[in-house]
């Protein structure tokens, strides 16, 4: 089986093919990007070309990308790259094209004979959608934008793939709902590396929060409203990474204190794993979200929502709390349990760490070796569904 995976960026895409040149599957690597500096994918199975990257990144640089136009370079990126990619298809036997990138690399691949999988990463387009559009409603926040073209790209790549990979049971449930036949779909949840994590015995007080990634998408409103209800003394909420422009006018406006930690290196966001009680991440719409792994691995409970892919991950009470998406209240009685409970903490703590053990990128190679060994098995001829 020789494997083909085209990405327009990088995503998961470079794990994906480690893992595939690991076990003698790699064909081809078509990317916007060469292989970095750790990344171990042989030069000659690499085709990259940066310029469909530089379509998005130089507007972005030039802040035109602010407003509801702002997806129409998403898309000339989109188009640009995936009619390139469709240059390189050619002498495999799957070709893995991730969404957005490939109507027509697809349906090349397709013609020369090779079964095809749209990698998916987040839920259904329109599950996706109508999430957001809710989400930003409720905060009075305009958006978000998102081209009708690239909609229509990816309702387009869902009908033509032969098969379509996911990372959770939440993702696979959204394509269910909208009518994809579930022998159509994959379900391999990633993997994560966690060697820059480790877990620091932190108890008592203070009880400190932690949220990593932010914007309405990832549920930040919500997670200020939660702890605003809490009303106990020692508790501290830390937010690490970069606010969205959309979340910056509700943090200016919010009373619940915290400490905005910025953009950390992953050896930054390490130390403040180590130093916090719990993580938090209270999404409305994810695939899988792995930074959830690194804070288990980092020895933090979590509490989270199914819309992040949690469930499989953890079991609700045992690594962390799952509670709704879009209730504050629930998030807030969740941290004062474990706020209240400092050996449940502890015995949290420790499930959470075991757990993060067995979700390697190599254990992902595995199960993503295997599933692709059965697609190729079950497809009766080149370019015909099953």
């Amino acid at each position: 089986m020789k494997v083909t995976v085209s990405a327009g960026g990088t995503f998961h895409a470079f794990r994906l093919a480690e893992q595939l040149e690991r076990r003698g599957l790699l064909h081809r690597l078509i990317s916007t990007h060469p292989p970095m500096r750790g990344e171990r994918i042989p030069r000659e199975r690499v085709r990259f070309n940066p310029v469909p990257e530089l379509l998005l990144r130089g507007p972005r640089k030039l802040r035109l990308t602010r407003g509801s136009g702002g997806d129409r370079f998403d898309y000339w990126k989109a188009v640009t790259f995936d009619r390139w990619a469709a240059r390189h298809v050619g002498g495999c036997d799957l070709f893995v094209g991730f969404s957005l990138f490939s109507v027509v690399s697809g349906r090349v691949a397709r013609a020369r004979g090779a079964c095809t999988i749209l990698d998916r990463g987040s839920t259904h387009v329109l599950t996706q959608r109508a999430l957001l559009v809710e989400e930003y409603r409720r905060w009075g926040v305009a958006g978000p934008p998102m081209d009708p073209r690239l909609v229509a790209r990816q309702l387009l790549e869902y009908d033509e793939a032969d098969f379509i990979c996911v990372p959770s049971q939440f993702t696979v449930r959204s394509f269910l709902d909208h009518g994809v036949p579930r022998d159509r779909l994959l379900h391999v949840p990633y993997g994560v590396d966690l060697t820059n994590f480790s877990p620091a015995r932190t108890r008592g007080r203070p009880f400190r929060i932690i949220a990593t990634g932010l914007g309405i998408r990832k549920g930040t409103p919500h997670l200020l409203d939660a702890v605003s209800r809490l009303r106990v003394p020692g508790v501290e909420l830390w937010l690490a990474g970069e606010s969205t422009p959309d979340l910056r006018g509700i943090l200016g406006r919010s009373r619940t204190p915290f400490r905005h930690l910025g953009k950390l290196s992953q050896a930054a966001l390490a130390e403040a794993y180590r130093g916090a009680s719990v993580f938090v991440l209270p999404s409305v719409e994810e695939g899988l979200a792995l930074v959830i792994l690194e804070a288990m691995a980092s020895g933090l409970p979590v509490v989270v929502t199914p819309n992040t892919g949690a469930e499989d991950i953890i079991t609700d009470g045992r690594e962390g709390l799952v509670v709704p998406a879009a209730d504050p209240d629930a998030l807030a009685r969740a941290l004062l349990s474990l706020y209240e409970n400092e050996d449940r903490r502890a015995a949290m703590s420790e499930a959470a760490v075991a757990t993060a053990a067995g979700w390697s990128w190599d254990a992902y190679g595995d199960r993503i070796a295997v599933a692709y060994a059965r697609v190729v098995a079950r497809q009766p001829s080149p370019g015909t569904r099953p």
